[in-house]
């Protein structure tokens, strides 16, 4: 069998062409012998590198078991009887014992010095091997370990014979004449070691050569300025001579002609190292477009994978290119000018002395079947945006993927917008790509991790909290080697921006915040400051919001509205486009964009000023409220509801981080809110923390008897009515002086109180708080006198003849109906179902539920579970035993999912009982699990 280390990385033992992935502490043992290599290296080293201070009593044991597994795999084929001959056992300790072709890291040295000692006699075949050790280069050497205290000397020494192996190439391209790729390769280089004098002679020979005299000098002026600015010195004497031989132009610095080169079909793709996971609708999607559209660009935000599809889809489609399938990575360079050299140096394209790049490119292509992949485009979109015109035609026939964070903006081209992975709470578990992709990444970074309940609920909370980006994804679950699941998920929560990796051969991390930087810096400075301020809004922005939030000085809500647009171009803000007739599309920020918009609005100081404007777009919206009682005709409760992430985050800093009176403000006016929208669950946390307050300042105390009041509703609705009688008679106690500015709002805050008692049967409650609204109903508008008649009518219900309640309740609706006080058209039809089954006409308490469901719906509520149970209580009434059953059923776990007591009525268990006797019981089995899977809708029939 064929052994290789690659340790020009991450470690890893290839056996036979296959990666064999290895855990942590085998990695680092393999690590610290590749660090000294041939050389005896003792237990006690092995022990204090691995396992530092925390090495235990067993770690030697446990040292043991790692060198015979790292044995089989070095010598797959040896027998036990046979001794080691490439990881020996010395006296305390072991030696690591590699020939050059079995370790990159020697195989590299080998070739380097090789290629070094050639480049003057045979700089062809030094040229050669130093492209061939440069290959071996996949990161810093050693990996996760190149940082530790003992390979600073080893890997220290590769990186500084990297530099010089790269720099040589550059020397040997020159020396065969290869000037147009020495253009490429020096403009690279100078951005990473701009002090070098030796890259800078390299570059201006390079450019002297293809024909660029004037660049030539103002490379060397270039150079000049970088070593009087950083140094305070003048370039050497080998520099400036060569600088002089420029100007006098030396017939002497022109070089060897171009080699030639016959490219026969070239498939030139980075190695693919994983399976790519997700993806499989969009690879098939795009290898048919690629089949008849020449420009396909793949558009997403930083971190989503449009590189990993583009060459998944380039090397499907690859066989139908005979001329070649290039990949061309575009974030190693920022000249927009060395845009065409690049391409053209990548297809050994000679550009020469005369023409340009692209008028070279534009005659090679136009023959032939070539697929470019230019990959990280939104830098230099200008530039491949004129590129692109110029090489594509409708004659030729070359085919391109681009992959940016913005389109080409070039006619005829195919924009595929790339989301991220589906996330478990939009997909389910089950079918989550997102979920997939994280668990197949842990399990490559940690084999030996147990995933019980608690790490799979981990691991959901996590592909959620990143929203299924795919690098964000990849980043945690990389970091199982260091953390528990459940500090990945906090990490993640708290600022996913921190999540990090080592960037391609450098030694310092690359954040997610770093990268999303990149997209950041590409914006203009209107746009920039539209992204830092959407940070203060959470989960989905309508349009109104962000430019009433985003828009004060120096931007107007009109520049905002456009920018958004600007900003979703950018990929840096996520579009949720409408299928809804009449319902607008909304805007989010990722997690790990919002994460650095976050960032970046703090340290711009400009974060006071964002909440404030936050706090005045919300107490806008909430004075745009319908009155209670009356149709939602415009929509608030939808489009509140959409808001609601900001909301929440609003009421996060004035019940948290920054206590403000202004609290009480937004809870006293969104009580019909949590019940139409369905969270009771989540109204009780934020009631519960604002009552436990101690000191509320400033709070207006209207406001805070109505927040009291609404938690004791709550509690009510979860049947705890224990809980709720104090409070209900604090918050009442505090209404006896109501101030007539605030009329309205206590006397649409009583009525909805009066209707969770009606809902649940609480005379006494409806009957307290009839009496506090009949007070203000006599000095204010007919509207409070109807709702005060309505709660009248159910309050007397019990001491009532059922007929005369039953006329009451039909008068009050219409006049209720007519005069369009829904609240209190709610309550008669409470009356009128309550009482239809004593009154021996269930069939009539069906109609009146029909029609409390109607008037929930034009209040702008959503349908739930309590006229779900009515009607399977009217049901049972009615003798349809079937139906009944599984209405209970579904009532059940509608009030389970809301966070509502069930049941709801004193009733209910004797009626079920009923018809689960006259069922028998497996039939009523059949029904209740019928029940149990139905939608509110299928329940009410309204589907």
């Amino acid at each position: 069998m064929n052994v290789r280390i690659r340790d020009l990385g991450p470690v890893e033992i290839v056996v036979d062409g296959e990666a064999i992935k290895l855990g942590k502490r085998p990695q680092a043992v393999l690590a610290v012998l590749l660090s000294r290599l041939n050389e005896r290296v003792s237990v006690e080293a092995l022990m204090e590198a691995v396992w530092g201070e925390s090495a235990a009593r067993g770690s030697q044991s446990t040292l043991e078991s790692h060198i015979w597994r790292l044995r089989q795999l070095l010598e797959p084929g040896r027998d036990r009887t046979t001794p080691p001959t490439v990881l020996v056992t010395e006296p305390g300790g072991y030696r690591l014992v590699l020939a050059a072709e079995q370790a990159d890291s020697l195989r590299f040295v080998s070739l380097a010095e090789s290629s070094l000692a050639l480049l003057r006699s045979d700089p062809v075949r030094a040229l050669r091997q130093s492209t061939e050790a440069l290959e071996l280069w996949r990161g810093t050497p050693l990996g996760d370990a190149a940082d530790a205290w003992w390979s600073a000397a080893t890997v220290g020494r590769l990186v500084e014979l990297h530099e010089q192996v790269r720099i040589r190439r550059v020397a040997g391209l020159l020396a065969v004449g290869e000037a147009e790729e020495a253009v490429v390769e020096t403009g690279i280089l100078i951005r990473e070691l701009p002090l070098n004098e030796e890259v800078w002679a390299h570059r201006m020979l390079a450019l002297y050569r293809v024909g660029r005299p004037d660049d030539a000098l103002a490379a060397y002026r270039q150079a000049r300025a970088a070593f009087l600015n950083e140094l305070g010195l003048e370039p050497g004497t080998e520099l400036r001579a060569l600088h002089r031989r420029l100007l006098d132009r030396d017939e002497g610095l022109r070089g060897p002609t171009r080699r030639a080169r016959q490219a026969p079909h070239t498939v030139v793709l980075p190695r693919r190292h994983n399976v790519l996971i997700g993806r499989e609708a969009e690879v098939s999607a795009l290898t048919s477009m690629l089949t008849t559209d020449q420009l396909v660009t793949i558009v997403g935000p930083a971190g989503c994978g449009k590189t990993s599809l583009a060459i998944e889809v380039a090397r499907t489609v690859a066989p139908s290119f005979s001329d070649g399938v290039w990949f061309i990575d575009l974030a190693s360079i920022d000249d927009a000018d060395l845009v065409g050299e690049l391409v053209a140096s990548t297809l050994g394209i000679s550009v020469g002395g005369s023409g340009d790049a692209v008028e070279q490119l534009r005659a090679y292509t136009s023959e032939r079947q070539i697929l470019l992949l230019l990959d990280n485009c939104e830098h230099l979109a200008e530039s491949i945006h004129s590129l692109c015109g110029e090489i594509l035609s409708s004659e030729s026939s070359l085919h391109v993927v681009a992959t940016s964070r913005e389109p080409l903006a070039l006619p005829g081209e195919i924009l595929w917008p790339l989301s991220p992975l589906s996330t478990p709470e939009v997909a389910g578990a089950s079918e989550s790509s997102a979920l997939k992709l994280f668990m197949a990444r842990v399990r490559e970074a940690d084999p030996t991790l147990a995933i019980g309940q608690e790490e799979r609920v981990c691991a959901v909370e996590i592909c959620n909290a990143l929203d299924g980006l795919p690098l964000a994804l990849e980043l945690a679950a990389a970091r199982v080697r260091t953390a528990s699941l459940d500090e990945v998920r906090r990490q993640v929560e708290s600022n996913p921006g921190s999540l990090r990796r080592l960037g391609r051969g450098m030694r310092e991390p690359v954040t997610l915040h770093a990268v999303i930087e990149g997209s950041y810096r590409l914006l203009s400075e209107p746009e920039r400051l539209v992204h830092r301020r959407l940070s203060v809004l959470r989960g989905t922005i309508t349009r109104r919001c962000a430019a009433e939030v985003a828009g004060f000085d120096p931007l107007s809500p009109e520049e905002v509205e456009s920018i958004l647009e600007s900003l979703v171009n950018r990929c840096m803000l996520h579009v949720a486009r409408s299928t809804e007739p009449g319902v607008e599309s909304t805007f989010r920020q990722l997690a790990t964009v919002r994460a650095h918009a976050t960032i970046t609005l703090e340290q711009s100081g400009e974060r006071d000023d964002a909440v404030e404007s936050r706090h005045r777009w919300l107490r806008a919206m909430l004075d745009r409220r319908p009155r209670s009682g009356h149709a939602d005709a415009g929509g608030w409760y939808r489009t509140f509801d959409r808001d609601f992430g900001s909301v929440r985050e609003s009421l996060e800093t004035l019940l948290g981080d920054e206590p403000d009176a202004f609290a009480y403000f937004v809870l006293s006016r969104i009580t019909n809110f949590w019940y139409y929208s369905a969270r009771m669950i989540e109204a009780q946390r934020w009631l519960q923390t604002a009552i436990r307050v101690a000191s509320p300042g400033d709070a207006d105390p209207i406001d805070l008897a109505i927040t009291t009041l609404s938690l004791a509703g709550n509690y009510e609705m979860a049947g705890r009515k224990d809980l709720a009688e104090p409070l209900l008679r604090a918050g009442m106690g505090n209404l006896c002086h109501v101030p007539g500015d605030r009329r309205e709002d206590v006397a649409d805050f009583l009525i909805s109180t009066a209707l969770t008692g009606a809902l649940h049967n609480d005379f006494a409650m409806v009957a307290d708080v009839g009496i506090r609204l009949r007070a203000l109903a006599d000095e204010g508008p007919a509207d409070f006198a109807l709702m005060a008649e309505a709660v009248e009518c159910f309050a007397a219900m019990p001491h009532t003849p059922l007929q005369e309640s039953i006329e009451m309740a039909i008068d009050i609706h219409r006049r209720a109906e007519d005069a369009g006080v829904l609240l209190a058209v709610w309550v008669c039809c409470i009356i009128g179902a309550t009482l239809s089954v004593p009154y021996g006409d269930p069939e009539s308490g069906l109609e009146w539920n029909r029609r409390m469901t109607t008037v929930q719906l034009l209040l702008g509520a959503r349908l739930e579970a309590m006229p779900i149970e009515g009607q399977a209580y009217l049901m049972a009434a009615s003798g349809r035993h079937r139906e009944a059953v599984a209405l209970f059923a579904a009532s059940q776990e509608q009030s389970r999912r809301a966070g509502i007591g069930w049941p709801s009525r004193k009733y209910t268990q004797e009626f079920l009982d009923r018809s689960r006797a006259a069922l028998g019981p497996e039939e009523a089995e059949s029904a209740w699990s019928e029940g149990l899977v139905m939608t509110t809708a299928e329940a009410l029939g309204l589907d």
